[in-house]
């Protein structure tokens, strides 16, 4: 007989179910084909892409939740008990998302905001975690690398690509 992990079939089911409605509502977006728009800046485009990959992601997840197996054998996932190393990560992440959204974000140019906000969240990380073994001057390089590619790349994806005018 075989059992369900009810956390990944829960959490599958919720994704697929907010991934769907997303599509549904992205393929009822106006598409203004009657003034000869460009079918890659019709607004439900870049919706319709995330709405469709979360709800495969969805259903990824509710099908290993349904196959009973864990990512790691004997591993009993929970989230209703946490370590103190998971509650100090998941209060930095809040922390982070919330100063980037409210100080950040809209009053400093978007690629420094973004950047700043990747590399502070990154370096964050790593040293929040105590089984590190990157050396300090190795995390603030790669932190610096990765903050600036990706900053550039999410400024580039918008502006260049989806012609979306980002704050600041």
């Amino acid at each position: 007989m075989r059992t369900i992990n009810r956390t990944d079939f829960l959490s599958g089911l919720v994704v697929a179910a907010l991934g769907a409605a997303g599509l549904v509502e992205a393929l009822r977006m106006p598409r203004f084909e009657a003034r000869g728009a460009d079918p890659f800046t019709v607004p439900g485009l870049t919706p319709g892409l995330l709405s469709a990959v979360l709800c495969v992601l969805g259903i990824v997840l509710l099908l290993r939740g349904m196959s009973g197996r864990n990512l790691t054998e004997g591993a009993q996932p929970s989230i209703t008990q946490w370590t103190r190393a998971s509650a100090i990560r998941t209060l930095f992440t809040i922390v982070m998302v919330l100063v980037y959204g409210t100080l950040l974000f809209g009053r400093m140019p978007f690629f420094y905001a973004t950047a700043l906000f990747v590399f502070v969240f990154t370096v964050g990380a790593e040293l929040i975690d105590t089984e590190r073994r990157l050396p300090a001057w190795k995390l603030l390089i790669g932190g610096c690398l990765l903050a600036g590619g990706a900053a550039y790349a999410i400024d580039f994806v918008f502006t260049d690509l989806f012609l979306v005018r980002l704050p600041g």
